[in-house]
């Protein structure tokens, strides 16, 4: 092999070889930066739990009821907005008709326990009927689940309120411990515009629940 050819041979062994080191460089790289991005999202995660259990730590000895956190563990997708699913049940104190909470407001009651689940009946689902008044006041009404099942989200109404009520947009409404379920005193919402029912007997209004329930991860179950 003449000087000249060994010396191009030479050089495109060297091109190959730094080619391929840079590949596996490259290679390398990549897989760093993804470890990094996937334990940056992991720290990301455990400082957001760990913020709602510092809020669920500081409300639990706030309100002096007897309250036992759960975790979501399911939805039903057919009955997405009517029902969750709880890692508690009656080992741990949980039974039928028990409130549930987060730091927020309202979230449901408890319709079926098991030893260790509980299936929980969102405020949302047009068969909770929840006690209620309006916090400035203290008109009582009762607040129902609303879908009308047309795509828009599921909300709240509160009907029965009285006709002369000087109720207001962004008034609160409270739970008012009538029925013994629901405690007195639970944000439920907020109201929106007030109007007469067809019967013109009551007024009624839209609610924004205070809870976002398409948010949820950890809940308190009120234990009696």
């Amino acid at each position: 092999m003449s000087a000249a050819l060994q010396h191009w041979w030479d050089e495109s062994r060297q091109e190959v070889q730094s080619r391929t080191t840079l590949l596996q460089q490259n290679h390398q790289l990549r897989e760093q930066l993804a470890l990094q991005m996937q334990e940056r999202l992991r720290l990301t995660e455990l400082e957001d739990e760990n913020r709602r259990l510092r809020d669920m730590v500081g409300f639990r000895q706030a309100v002096g009821l007897r309250l036992k956190p759960a975790h979501i563990t399911g939805r039903d997708p057919s009955n997405w907005w009517k029902t969750i699913l709880l890692d508690i049940g009656s080992d741990q104190g949980v039974a039928e008709d028990c409130a549930v909470v987060t730091t927020a407001g309202l979230v449901g009651k408890t319709v079926a326990v098991t030893h260790t689940t509980s299936r929980v009946r969102l405020i949302v689902d047009p068969n909770c009927k929840v006690a209620a008044l309006v916090q400035e006041t203290r008109s009582p009404g009762i607040v129902e689940g609303v879908f009308d099942g047309l795509g828009s989200a599921p909300g709240c109404r509160m009907n029965f309120i009285g006709r002369d009520a000087k109720v207001l947009p962004n008034h609160t409404v409270i739970t008012s411990g009538l029925g013994g379920v629901f405690p007195k005193g639970i944000h439920i919402g907020t109201l929106e515009p007030a109007a007469f029912s067809e019967s013109g007997l009551y007024k009624r209004a839209q609610l924004k629940p205070a809870v976002d329930l398409n948010r949820l991860e950890e809940v308190f179950v009120i234990c009696r």
